[in-house]
């Protein structure tokens, strides 16, 4: 029973975290990234930039530099799933 429970609470906690997409393909040579936070937010995410450092290290595995097209951000509230997000399109030259 221990087991089930400990298993159950890994599963809930890990539902919570914050998560990256991307990047995905949105045209030739544009992609599109978001970065968004769980259900327990701290608040102290600065979800922008840290999505623009993962399309950063994106475009430097691929030996060019991020052009930023849009960048988007939500701060919330926290209500049914609207959690901060934060979304950006770029290219890589």
């Amino acid at each position: 029973m221990e087991k089930i429970f400990l298993g159950l609470m890994a599963i809930l906690i890990t539902g919570c975290a914050t998560t990256t997409t991307g990047p995905t393909p949105a045209g030739e040579n544009k992609y599109v990234m978001s970065r968004q936070e769980g259900a327990f937010p701290s608040g102290s995410e600065p979800l922008l930039q840290e999505v623009l450092e993962q399309g950063d290290r994106f475009c430097r595995s691929l030996d060019k530099k991020l052009e930023l097209l849009e960048s988007h951000e939500n701060p919330g509230p926290y209500i049914m799933g609207n959690y901060p997000k934060a979304t950006i399109t770029f290219k890589c030259l």
